[in-house]
């Protein structure tokens, strides 16, 4: 049975398996930083204002940290996540494309 195509997404990422569903997770979740991208967010935050679980947003998010998609700052006992300026350009573009073909 041949594979399926994966639609081209800009939250590919090189050091894990891309799957259809964790695409979609993280074009979620880039979208989310990419709209507030002067604010930073703790997990909680990310998953109640997408409808996302918590431990889904907390895998994806460490794994685009891992590709500077993403910045932690950890401060008083909380992690606060906001998209990298790598994390803009790559979404913007993929945004655009989107656009374009609509």
């Amino acid at each position: 049975m041949p594979k399926m195509k994966i639609e081209r997404s800009e939250a590919i990422l090189r050091k894990k398996r891309n799957t259809r569903k964790g695409l979609l997770m993280r074009n979620i979740i880039l979208k989310f930083l990419y709209e507030y991208k002067q604010k930073r967010f703790t997990i909680a935050e990310i998953a109640e204002k997408n409808g996302l679980t918590y431990s889904a947003v907390s895998y994806h998010l460490k794994s685009m940290l891992e590709e500077k998609v993403v910045t932690r700052e950890i401060m008083e006992r909380r992690s606060l996540w906001q998209i990298t300026g790598l994390g803009q350009q790559t979404i913007k573009k993929w945004l655009e494309k989107s656009t374009e073909k609509s």
